[in-house]
């Protein structure tokens, strides 16, 4: 049985992989290391990737949103079989420009206060695409779960990005709802109708039949 290596988002944790059908592959949740004071993100990903023994070829990896972008920067160095990517981006043309800035600087300020705030919930639902109770649910307990820190550094790290490289033998899955990396800045491999920043979750069984399709 083969792996395969899932990345999530900012904000975000293995639950987010919970409805996707990947039966058939060893799934290997890579979890959010504490990252170092300044430390850049090409040498978060390598210790990373070290941390998890991935191989630096013949590894089939998946990430959401920043998990994504981690995969894009691994890809620069490391010759994966396939590469899934949903709701994310491959370079940082694909991100927005300064609405997207503007809004990566206020989800930064919001994320701390999802667990208490109503109103900060409210405008993250909103931007994740969490509709239903279960999902504004899920989104708040794992944003009371994220530390910190993490979140400060990631955000900048996003803000600051500037990979120009589009990894090789890459599906990309992104939703036309979503808020947080609007559609018309990326170059796509499937549109998911009405899928938003959470659809990973919310619209598993769409998107798990091309994944498995791909993965074959």
């Amino acid at each position: 049985m083969e792996n395969i290596y899932l990345f999530s988002g900012l904000g975000a944790d293995r639950r987010v992989f919970a409805n996707l059908d990947l039966s058939g592959f060893q799934v290997i949740y890579v979890d959010w290391l504490k990252p170092r004071p300044a430390e850049a993100l090409e040498s978060y990903v390598f210790r990373l990737a070290e941390h998890y023994q991935i191989p630096k070829q013949g590894a089939n990896v998946l990430g959401v949103s920043f998990g994504g972008m981690c995969i894009a920067e691994l890809s620069k160095y490391y010759d994966f079989k396939k590469t899934i990517l949903i709701s994310s981006a491959k370079t940082k043309d694909e991100l927005p420009k300064l609405l997207g800035i503007s809004k990566l600087l206020s989800l930064h300020k919001l994320l701390p206060d999802a667990a208490t705030s109503s109103t900060s919930l409210k405008v993250l639902s909103w931007l994740f695409g969490a509709k239903s109770e279960e999902d504004k649910n899920l989104l708040q307990s794992i944003l009371k779960e994220t530390d910190p820190d993490f979140q400060r550094w990631a955000v900048d790290k996003i803000v600051h990005w500037e990979n120009t490289q589009t990894p090789a033998n890459c599906l990309h899955i992104h939703g036309d709802k979503d808020h947080l990396l609007p559609i018309q800045y990326v170059d796509y491999s499937i549109r998911i109708k009405g899928g938003g920043h959470f659809m990973v979750w919310n619209k598993a069984a769409e998107i798990s039949f091309p994944i498995r399709n791909f993965l074959q």
